[in-house]
């Protein structure tokens, strides 16, 4: 099987090699998605009055919208780093985005056996955090119990945790990242819920840090100065996009969870981290079915368990 799984790692290296040297036969700085489909053996198809265009080919279904940056890849939301530009019946894509989400996706980056998994439990002592003013809660503590339901569940696989707090302690967002890397961590998985004005936001989105150069996905028109900066976590960048993709994979499936989506944004807490790291909300407190749901300690069991199966997914570890 070593033989036979190293040919096939090596097979589809050449195949994404061949589409990404295929590719640039494109023009300027997108690509369109006849372009895409052609050069990955597939299909274009349009919906929504020629606005809405998915690619089809092998192990491959990629869905976006006409001036929209998220896209469907194989039943998961994930933004780009531009919004998608043409005309109905005639999207184009970026080559960033084509270069840095979507590739690194269908040819994964190679992960050795995980070891040892930093959880960070958002918030802690004078930090609440977000609150749930039915049944008082908040979520510096829900943040810890999942944390803690996480750590146990990959012990069970073999994989050490290393927590950034055990209790109700204020810990500086320099010294979470700083945790990790004295301690070693394969990766880094940052725990926090959501709230918002509106009681209608709900759903689960993770976050990774942008790459050199790119705006966070709430700014992608206005960046800035400081999007320049290289960070330390930046040497991860493709790994942080793997792993937070096989996290929201798992995550959305569970029960009645909307996909908000693999979204970047500028953390401290990720710009510090020496190793691949995801910031992940695991639903909106302020939501009323939502947050009941998170009051119930079988759901936080559950996301706990959505949040392994990922972390497994990425690193591949024993059942």
């Amino acid at each position: 099987m070593g033989r036979l799984g190293s040919f096939f790692r090596l097979v589809c290296f050449l195949s994404i090699s061949l589409i990404r040297t295929g590719l640039s036969a494109g023009t300027g700085d997108f690509l369109g998605l006849d372009v895409l489909s052609g050069r990955c053996g597939g299909t274009v198809s349009y919906g929504d009055g020629g606005r809405c265009g998915t690619v089809r080919g092998k192990n491959l279904e990629l869905q976006c919208r006409l001036n929209g940056a998220c896209y469907r890849l194989n039943g998961v939301n994930v933004y780009g780093q531009r919004p998608v530009a043409g005309q109905p019946g005639r999207l184009r894509i970026s080559r960033e985005d084509w270069d840095r989400v979507v590739v690194p996706l269908l040819s994964p980056p190679a992960v050795a056996p995980l070891r040892r998994v930093c959880i960070d439990p958002g918030h802690g002592g004078r930090d609440a955090g977000a609150r749930r003013s039915r049944g008082n809660l908040e979520e510096k503590n829900l943040t810890l119990d999942v944390a803690k339901r996480l750590g146990a569940l990959l012990k069970k696989r073999g994989i050490d945790a290393v927590f950034t707090r055990s209790g109700d302690q204020f810990i500086a967002l320099e010294d979470r990242a700083a945790a990790a890397g004295s301690a070693k961590c394969d990766l880094m998985v940052c725990i926090h819920f959501n709230a918002a004005d509106s009681p209608r936001a709900e759903g689960i989105e993770s976050y990774i840090l942008p790459s050199q150069g790119s705006a966070s996905t709430a700014r992608l028109n206005s960046p800035s100065q400081k999007d320049k900066k290289f960070c330390i976590n930046n040497r991860y960048d493709e790994k942080n996009l793997y792993l937070a993709y096989c996290l929201q994979r798992e995550l959305r499936t569970l029960r009645s969870a909307t996909d908000r989506g693999v979204k970047r944004g500028r953390f401290k807490v990720l710009e510090d981290a020496d190793c691949p790291a995801v910031l992940v909300e695991c639903g909106f407190l302020t939501s009323a079915g939502e947050g009941a749901r998170i009051a119930d300690g079988n759901y936080r069991q559950a996301i706990a368990s959505a949040l392994c199966e990922g972390i497994c997914s990425y690193g591949g570890c024993r059942k």
